[in-house]
């Protein structure tokens, strides 16, 4: 059996791993495991042609997982699959390890590894971060949840000729839940805020996972994080080797910010990183993501100018408070990626007033909608709520605002349309997960874009 704390001394050579899941991750890590000389086998629930085909090079089983992933030395799970399910149960029971996919690929790299986790505006960090390491000169390799599988970076980076290299990783709470050597250079938690409670118990369940990235910190490494999050705050303000980033004129915080710049030193003779208006990363949830950035940059050692020039040149990511365009005087932003309250809320406070939202989709569990009001108050003059959710959406908050349901995506954005007048924002931020008429948040942003690009041609 493996020893998993003392992973350097193991010989892969006839080492068997099962891997469960063949999605991305999964297959990554199959093909990862294969270079270092294991023996691995895929087990996958779906049997579709596609997914046979991927894993065609492996032994592997679909359409269901048997016992024959007990014959293992390790298991590899991927992200999306619970915990609760009977094959991992029996594995517990045999005493085979259970790590993530993030877990296996720390073992074979030696580069430093940046990564951050949080509810709300990881991939605009991460991938800011990503740029700044760039920037700087380093050969910086993004994965995780977003990017690359981790293990195919690793992959790439063992049998590439590249120098310089650093892995910056977006990760999150499932691929959080098997972690144990893994320990980042530089550790970031942007937020926490309740989400994913189909999976998890309640929040303080979901927030110590997310929490379990602290932990990893070794004695070289620095923890980075939003000191205006109350759990975060409560939890990490004592950590040691920890820096704390803040909206809020904090001393404490390598980089402070007045109304109108974001500095270091002391006010009187601030030595400016950015002027606001100089940025396209708009809101105060962007400013924070901009800070986490910056931050965790800054730790890790990389230049000022490298900063500055990320956060000058970025361009905001597709999905995430992204604006489409304007027909007669409306304006359209696609802020598909918020798939929960916290994420919507920080959408609708980017904007002042006259906005229509768009809400709903598949309701990650038992959501309490109402929690938006204090945001939509003298901003949001009418709801459009769609898809499963759609219907709850309705009865909670119709008291309140002008709630118009529609089952289907596109004849919510009709509708939309129709009821918008000059001088409005139509603003797509359904709260909600996309999988009720989506295959993920990118495919519902896509129909967004899709159908103002034909209203565009219409007028």
């Amino acid at each position: 059996m493996i020893d998993i704390n003392n992973i350097s001394q193991n010989s892969w050579a006839n080492t068997k791993i099962s891997i469960l899941g063949a999605g991305k991750s999964g297959i990554a890590a199959g093909t990862l495991g294969t270079h270092i000389g294991a023996e691995i086998f895929i087990s996958e629930g779906s049997n579709s042609p596609e997914i046979i085909e991927k894993i065609s090079n492996f032994n592997h089983e679909v359409g269901g997982h048997s016992n024959a992933v007990l014959d293992a030395d390790i298991l590899i799970k991927s992200p999306g699959i619970p915990n609760d399910v009977p094959i991992i149960k029996d594995c517990e029971s045999q005493n085979i390890p259970i790590v993530s996919e993030i877990e296996f690929a720390s073992w074979f790299t030696s580069s430093p590894i940046l990564a951050l986790t949080g509810s709300n505006g990881k991939t605009t960090t991460v991938n800011l971060l990503h740029e700044m390491c760039i920037s700087d000169g380093r050969t910086s390799l993004l994965g995780g949840n977003v990017g690359m599988p981790f293990s195919e970076n690793v992959l790439w980076e063992l049998t590439s000729n590249i120098n310089n290299s650093v892995h910056v990783l977006e990760l999150s709470s499932f691929q959080l839940e098997h972690i144990n050597t893994f320990s980042p250079t530089i550790a970031g938690i942007l937020n926490i805020s309740a989400d994913h409670l189909d999976r998890y118990a309640d929040i303080n369940a979901y927030a110590t996972e997310k929490l379990k990235l602290a932990a990893q910190i070794d004695k070289s490494g620095w923890l980075v994080f939003n000191a205006d999050d109350p759990i975060l705050a409560e939890s990490l303000m004592n950590t040691t080797r920890s820096v704390a980033f803040s909206l809020k004129q904090n001393e404490k915080c390598h980089f402070k910010l007045n109304a109108t710049k974001v500095f270091s030193g002391e006010a009187g003779n601030p030595d400016i990183l950015f002027n606001f208006e100089d940025t396209k990363l708009k809101g105060f949830h962007n400013l924070q993501n901009i800070l986490a950035a910056a931050t965790m940059a800054h730790s890790f050692g990389i230049s000022r100018q490298a900063i500055h020039n990320s956060i000058i040149n970025f361009t905001p990511i597709p999905h995430r408070l992204e604006w489409v365009g304007n027909i007669n005087n409306v304006d359209y932003f696609n802020d598909s990626k918020a798939t929960n309250i916290a994420a919507a809320i920080a959408a609708i406070e980017s904007f002042d007033d006259n906005l229509i939202l768009i809400l709903g989709g598949k309701d990650k569990g038992s959501t309490d909608f109402n929690q938006l009001i204090p945001s939509m108050e003298n901003r949001v003059k009418s709801i459009m709520a769609y898809g499963e959710a759609g219907i709850e959406i309705k009865n909670q908050l119709n008291e309140y605002l002008s709630v118009t349901y529609c089952e289907k995506f596109e004849d919510a954005l009709m509708s939309a349309n129709v009821q918008s007048k000059t001088g409005d924002t139509i603003l797509l931020s359904p709260a909600c997960a996309s999988f009720d008429q989506f295959s993920n948040y990118e495919e519902r942003g896509n129909k967004f874009v899709e159908f103002f690009t034909k209203l565009e041609l219409a007028n």
